[in-house]
């Protein structure tokens, strides 16, 4: 039969956008947001921590689900997830006042948003094995690059104190991911009718998370070293604008350097197939680890914004160039039916190093300064790296590839 041409990786880029834009708002954005209506450092900090825990859990909650319930489409479940986003921010923009409706929101937005991209990596596993003509790299870059775009934009639009512009921002990415999402379900559908996964396969249920942990244990161990280097790295997403104050600049500046910092990671996600072959994914996975100690210090001793953007070129070869090869690793290292679980518990262990970050940053940017804050970020990077780099040692016992 011969395969219907289909634009599956435009499809996949735009619900890719669409995550990062919602992504740039919810996070990269809550601090001028929140603060903007009077919330202070550590408040936000904890805020951003039990919305990232929820993220955290619901995540691989929704993986196993989807992973026992083969018939279940991933659409159906991230059409709930931005209904309840919707809904939130409505009452966000309705109800914009320092107390604890606003906090209780905030905390289910993040909750309800931070999901989504774990559903979006199985999604992408789930074509590549329908034999779909996505390149995720590509795909994955053009999420960098919408990040860039929204970034500018709500960094000049809320630099006069236009902080209750944010919820219309992210009204209008839910909006977009549910058209995109749309798309893509059809595409998939499309494939997986042409090439129907084998019996046997999906026969076979998903293992429970303890016997997941168990079957898996040095890939939980790298897990577990990635929580902890992104706390460092999530110190610097969370609370950049701190550092830009502390640089002397605003809000734009801060826009412009959280775009070109997204700019940095296109080249990396939109080649990395063409990476030398001379070098293993696990080798690459490694290098980005120490890049990510590397970046961490960089940004703690830049003593001034021209520096700090220059430092920012380190986010290419560490979270890019992790960002785009984890997904083919776990699912090389993990059994079949258990990818949705895979693909959320390495977007939950982000997650988790986001709460910590948020807990750690928040009370630390109100006790001492920045430039300390963040070489604590940077040490901790550094063992987590060990830890990482630790866990992928492991031989690989399943190859889908």
């Amino acid at each position: 039969m011969k395969r219907a041409k289909s634009p599956v990786t435009f499809h996949y880029a735009l619900i890719t956008g669409g995550f990062w834009m919602a992504f740039c708002v919810v996070t990269a954005y809550a601090a001028v947001f929140l603060q903007g209506i009077g919330y202070s450092n550590s408040e936000l900090g904890i805020i951003l921590a039990l919305g990232n825990v929820g993220g955290a859990v619901l995540s691989p909650v929704l993986g196993a689900w989807i992973d026992r319930n083969r018939a279940l489409r991933h659409a159906a479940v991230i059409r709930v997830l931005l209904a309840v986003q919707l809904v939130l921010l409505a009452l966000l923009r309705i109800f914009p006042y320092h107390n604890a409706l606003t906090s209780v929101c905030y905390v289910l937005y993040m909750a309800a948003a931070m999901p989504v991209n774990a559903l979006n990596l199985d999604l992408c596993v789930r074509l590549e094995r329908a034999e779909a003509p996505l390149n995720f790299g590509f795909a994955r870059s053009m999420g960098s690059f919408a990040f860039v775009i929204l970034s500018t934009l709500l960094g000049i639009l809320t630099a006069d104190g236009r902080h209750l512009l944010l919820p219309f921002a992210g009204m209008a990415v839910v909006l977009l991911q549910a058209f995109s999402n749309r798309m893509i379900d059809r595409d998939l559908r499309h494939y997986e009718e042409m090439n129907p996964p084998d019996e046997a396969e999906t026969q076979v249920r998903s293992s429970s998370l303890a016997a997941f942990v168990r079957n898996n244990r040095m890939f939980c161990l790298m897990l577990f070293g990635t929580i902890i280097i992104y706390i460092a790295h999530n110190m610097d997403g969370n609370f950049l604008i701190n550092e830009i104050r502390n640089l002397g600049g605003d809000t734009s500046v801060m826009g412009y350097v959280a775009a070109f910092t997204a700019i940095t990671e296109i080249p990396v996600m939109m080649f990395a197939s063409r990476l030398p072959k001379r070098w293993k994914t696990v080798q690459y996975i490694r290098l980005a680890f120490v890049f990510f100690v590397v970046k961490s210090l960089a940004y703690a001793l830049a003593p001034s914004i021209p520096a700090f953007f220059a430092a920012r070129i380190m986010q290419a070869p560490s979270y890019a160039l992790y960002t785009v090869l984890i997904v083919g690793y776990a699912d090389s290292v993990v059994a079949k039916q258990d990818s949705a679980k895979a693909q959320s518990l390495a977007f939950s262990m982000t997650t988790i190093g986001s709460v910590l970050a948020s807990l750690i940053g928040g009370y630390m940017f109100d006790v001492t300064d920045v430039k300390t804050t963040m070489l604590v970020g940077a040490a901790i990077a550094a063992l987590g790296a060990v830890i990482a780099i630790a866990g992928t040692r492991g031989k690989t016992r399943y190859m889908h590839k």
